[in-house]
């Protein structure tokens, strides 16, 4: 193929031949320029570029800001292939009151904002999806938007206690959630199925905690010291790969929650009523603490694969027979701490530790140990102080599976008869001598 320069050049010579040449070979000339042009520039953009939707060579790689020009690159992009990280130990942004990346719509990698001190506000708007957001220590910034996100990797908002607003439309894929330490009083949609971990803790003006999508974590769940009528709701939730703990709740709703693979633990919540329906599994153990419960029922559980810890629950006076209904075998220890006036397990028949009682109602260590006469070889502690309209009477004293010891007041009475004895015996002897 000729050169476009030669066409034109053997052209000219031959104008003489007529005009006709002269057009014909200038637009095949025209043709050559355009192709090879096309062929250069895309040769440069693929070896010089990532796509059209940044700077050249800005949008595929990792940074760490330090500067706002830093920031206005990145948010030159739509598509950022790559980690972002933005931190207040980098001299250049330290001072940054407001961050703002709102032309930006996807980062493959993490975006992590961290250690802003002077940082208020950040503004994501059009961020849909992201490999891990991480919004950390930023003392002083009280409101994040990031109103279309819905795919995340990891969304952790910890250590930020001034945050009030934290603006999301709706999660609806993400493996480890966690929200730690803020002000915010309300949280976003949440509709992923399925994730890894949740964890929300600290947050003391957050009263609805909605995860009523959830039907299974590979992980924990977490909850506890938000706002003190926090309502909690996992009314699909079935699995549990992890520990479930939830603390200082006002309402829970775990009624579909089948099986947990981890410890099960319920503290200084202050519903009365706790119902766990369809829980048939605990791998490890069971521990209620310190909560408002009058009432508990876990009306499908068979086995408990280490131990039960019922303390110091106020309210909660009797464990019934439809409190553990099915409850046939406990690997660990039953350690029951609390005002007791009935303990009854009707299909209990194997307890590996010890059996531990202790507390003041009308239940006696004879009447608890009763309770527990279908269990094998029965390894019983009981400290039980009995008390009949409000009056203590007596303590429960100790005793085992062989009925040893006794209580305090027949070891009473015993100690006054010996002192009696004794006396008797020297006013015998002084008789004798006069």
């Amino acid at each position: 193929m000729s050169s476009p320069a030669l066409i034109v050049r053997e052209c000219i010579v031959a104008s003489a031949n007529g005009p006709s040449c002269f057009a014909t070979q200038v637009a095949s000339a025209c043709t050559i320029v355009h192709k090879l042009a096309a062929e250069h520039l895309a040769k440069h953009t693929r070896t010089r570029c990532f796509d059209s939707h940044g700077t050249v060579g800005a949008c595929n790689k990792d940074i760490t800001v330090s500067s706002q020009a830093d920031i206005n690159t990145v948010n030159a992009c739509t598509k950022f292939q790559g980690d972002v990280t933005i931190d207040g130990h980098e001299e250049g942004i330290a001072g940054i009151g407001a961050l703002s990346m709102d032309n930006i719509q996807q980062i493959t990698g993490d975006l992590i904002i961290q250690n802003l001190y002077g940082l208020q506000t950040v503004s994501l708007g059009q961020l849909n999806s992201t490999g891990s957001l991480k919004i950390l220590n930023n003392t002083n910034v009280y409101k994040v938007a990031i109103p279309k996100l819905s795919k995340v990797a990891d969304f952790q908002v910890i250590t930020n206690p001034n945050l009030k607003e934290l603006t999301y439309s709706n999660i609806t894929s993400v493996n480890n959630f966690q929200i730690i330490d803020t002000y915010i009083a309300t949280l976003g949609a949440f509709s992923a199925s399925s994730v890894a971990n949740i964890e929300v803790l600290s947050n003391t003006q957050l009263s609805a905690l909605d995860f009523s999508a959830v039907k299974k974590t590979s992980g924990y769940i977490n909850i506890a010291n938000n706002g003190r009528a926090s309502n909690i709701t996992f009314s699909q939730l079935t699995q549990v790969g992890g520990n479930v703990s939830f603390g200082n709740a006002a309402t829970l709703d775990i009624s579909k929650l089948g099986s947990v693979s981890d410890d099960f633990s319920l503290y200084q919540n202050s519903f009365k009523n706790l119902s766990v329906p369809a829980l048939q599994t605990a791998k490890k153990s069971i521990t209620l603490s310190q909560n408002l419960f009058s009432a508990i029922s876990f009306p499908q559980i068979t086995e408990i694969g280490s131990s039960l810890d019922i303390i110091n629950n106020t309210n909660f006076k009797s464990i019934s027979s439809s409190t553990f209904p099915k409850l046939k075998s406990v690997p660990g220890s039953i350690i029951i701490n609390g005002s007791l006036d009935n303990v009854t397990f009707p299909s209990l028949t194997t307890v590996d530790g010890q059996v531990q009682l202790n507390g003041a109602g009308k239940l006696s260590c004879d009447d608890a140990s009763k309770s527990f006469a279908s269990v094998d070889s029965l390894n019983i502690e009981c400290d039980l102080r009995v008390i009949s309209d409000g009056n203590e009477e007596s303590s429960g004293g100790s005793s085992d599976e062989s009925g040893s010891g006794g209580s305090s007041s027949k070891k009473s009475s015993a100690s006054h008869t010996t002192v009696a004895a004794v006396l008797g015996g020297v006013v015998a002897i002084v008789a004798a001598c006069l």
